[in-house]
């Protein structure tokens, strides 16, 4: 399964419970889970997940509920629901296999059929068709409109976990097995870090937005220190090295490395290595980098 990058979802039927109240003058109301909302607003964004909308309706109470959750893939009145997912596809440069998409009747099939087929996830609510759910990789225990889309983000969040800890536990496996010459199973590079150890005051305090590093000691010993966010200060990113740095922190923990010490420093998790202990000497460091 590849990293899910887009979650597309249905509206009528998959974020409301497929009522449509109609006055005089067209729609007058739709009722939206807010759960669901709290799921596409505050975790999305924290799984790399860009939320989009696709619909065959049009719908000013849609808009205005997609801007609220800062929803900007908003695509209404769409018969063709396939080819505009594939137009979007072709902007984020990806496929279907990085799509979970949320649907619950007939018009949601071609879609949902098309990126079962390339691997990507189909989700839906209990209420979704017989069809839909003889399909989907997940079927909520929840109705639409009462929390089922939040329901689904769990299950791609636990899935997006489960996946990065296999491919952790495989650079490790490999790591330890003494099989880490060129690249491992992942298709990440395995690099040789060499360095003389220093104070810590020398030292630098960084953290990682799109890789996990996987450190393995090779010979020398170093102090490694980690640290909590909220006590530093600073936060420059340098997208090219993919590092962000900080400054003024409290160590939340501190290890020494051993020659054999391994350690996993996560999406994030400021970090500072390369500290002496008693004498400056040689560190050679094997490091893999795990691509999010």
């Amino acid at each position: 399964m590849a990293k899910i990058k887009l979650f597309v979802m249905d509206v009528d039927g998959t974020l409301t419970d497929g009522r449509l109240y109609m006055g005089s003058d067209g729609e007058t109301q739709k009722a939206f889970d807010i759960k669901d909302g709290a799921g596409i607003l505050l975790l999305l964004p924290k799984m790399g997940v860009v939320p989009v909308v696709i619909t065959a309706r049009e719908s000013r109470i849609v808009a205005n509920r997609c801007r609220e959750l800062g929803i900007t893939e908003l695509h209404q009145g769409v018969k063709d629901k396939l080819s505009t997912l594939c137009g979007i596809l072709e902007r984020y440069d990806t496929t279907l296999s990085a799509v979970a998409y949320a649907g619950d009747d007939l018009p949601d099939l071609p879609c949902m059929e098309a990126i079962k087929r390339a691997g990507g996830r189909v989700v839906c609510p209990a209420d979704a068709i017989l069809a839909i759910q003889a399909l989907a990789d997940f079927v909520s225990e929840k109705n639409a409109g009462n929390g089922a889309i939040r329901d689904c983000i769990h299950y791609l969040a636990q899935e997006q976990d489960n996946r990065l800890t296999q491919r952790i536990q495989r650079v490790v496996d490999a790591i330890l097995a003494g099989e880490w010459s060129g690249t491992c199973i992942e298709g990440e590079p395995f690099t040789i870090q060499e360095y003389i150890t220093r104070p810590a005051a020398d030292c630098v305090i960084e953290s990682h937005r799109r890789h996990i590093d996987v450190q393995y000691m090779l010979e020398g010993s170093e102090a490694f220190e980690t640290f909590a966010t909220h006590g530093l200060t600073g936060g420059r990113y340098d997208s090219e090295k993919d590092a962000e740095y900080w400054q003024d922190g409290f160590a939340a923990s501190r290890q020494i490395l051993l020659p054999g010490s391994l350690i996993v420093v996560y999406q994030g998790q400021p970090h500072r290595g390369a500290i002496l202990q008693g004498h400056a000497q040689k560190v050679r460091k094997l490091v893999c980098k795990i691509a999010l």
